[in-house]
């Protein structure tokens, strides 16, 4: 018994580190917004009303693509989750004051708790810490930004006590939970180029909502543009050696991606061969979303590529795997010639493959 419970001393010890992080953040999250309260005017309630439901429309029109988005940042950074929240949240920052601002942020977050656990791996309590972290970061940031300064430099100030509550908190609860990886990633400038470009939108919106407030409506199609931006730069700087997705997160990219793009092709590979997964990545470069299918075997999806490249590619890869001495048969498909939608090529790729194997247990004639 107490070599068990020496065993587990260390696991109980980084346990509670972790609690302590989260509950220091969760008690400020909770007191800043009262400690800078202040009356809250009817315009300003419109403003709040009018961000919150922004962020609505926005989860409620692109959870397919969120979805997707948040399928290749979990497989880079499972323990960062980096959203368009700002947008509207850090808008609220500097045109509201904090408790007003803590309270968007919170209706925000609630909104895109479908969202935010789209890949089905995010626990509650982190989700409570990601929101008691924004909430904070939006209470300092319109506190920051109220002071008597010159707009540029509250600009830039509300903008740093942003990213370092939200960096800060999220760098102690890894250290704490002993994921220093993770922790050293958050130095890196790709891991805040996400919130910096969201950051950059809400500032827009601010001073368009000088002009007239209905302008902050086209923060709605940048925040949709730039979470497009990002699933292709995601997509495309996939590592060459990163294993196939799982069925479900490989079907759900295919899916966004095909129904947006002008071109796209689909190969299915219907093989048993554990190396065949390897061999086609080699290939493809790293290039393309490589994922299991649910009935066996493997799907590849090809980015901007026309039929007459996809056709061209699957008798290479042919000829790749026999190479390889892998049983395996290709079938391709391609959008908008064969279906503008991922259910449709895999039908054709499936009856492809039904042919091909068909064909193989055909006797030769003498």
């Amino acid at each position: 018994m107490w070599v068990e419970a020496v065993r587990a001393w260390p696991v109980w010890r980084e346990r509670r580190r972790v609690l302590a992080v989260l509950g220091v953040v969760e008690f400020l999250a909770l007191v800043a917004p009262i400690v800078t309260w202040s009356p809250i005017s009817r315009s300003q309630c419109v403003i709040g009303l009018f961000l919150v439901s922004l962020s609505v429309v926005y989860h409620l029109c692109v959870i397919g693509w969120e979805s997707a988005r948040r399928h290749l940042l979990y497989e880079r950074m499972p323990t960062i989750v980096l959203n368009v929240q700002a947008i509207w949240c850090f808008a609220a920052a500097m045109l509201l004051p904090p408790t007003a601002a803590a309270g968007v942020t919170l209706l925000s977050a609630v909104a895109g708790w479908r969202a935010y656990n789209s890949v089905g791996a995010s626990r509650r309590y982190r989700h409570i810490f990601t929101v008691s972290t924004a909430v904070l970061a939006a209470t300092v940031s319109s506190w920051v930004f109220r002071l008597s300064l010159p707009v540029d430099s509250k600009v830039v100030l509300a903008s740093a006590g942003w990213i370092l509550v939200g960096a800060g908190a999220t760098t102690m609860a890894m250290c704490a939970s002993s994921d220093f990886d993770a922790a050293r990633k958050m130095l890196h400038p790709r891991t805040h180029s996400f919130a910096a470009v969201t950051m950059g939108v809400a500032v827009a919106e601010y001073f368009a909502s000088v002009v007239a407030l209905p302008f902050i409506w086209l923060s709605l199609p940048a925040a949709v543009a730039i979470q497009r931006y990002f699933v292709n730069v995601e997509l495309r700087n996939r590592e060459p050696a990163a294993r196939p997705f799982a069925a479900e997160a490989w079907l759900q990219i295919a899916t966004v991606i095909i129904e947006a793009a002008d071109a796209t092709t689909v190969l299915r590979i219907d093989t048993e061969d554990p190396r065949a997964a390897g061999a086609v990545a080699m290939m493809q470069g790293g290039c393309d979303a490589i994922g299991h299918y649910p009935d066996g075997g493997l799907a590849v999806l090809l980015l901007d590529c026309p039929p007459a490249q996809g056709d061209a590619l699957a008798r290479r890869l042919r000829l790749a795997l026999r190479h390889h001495k892998i049983e395996a048969y290709v079938a391709a498909a391609s959008a908008p010639r064969d279906g503008r939608t991922v259910q449709q090529l895999l039908t054709l790729c499936e009856a492809e493959l039904v042919l091909m194997r068909a064909a193989a247990r055909r006797p030769t004639s003498a």
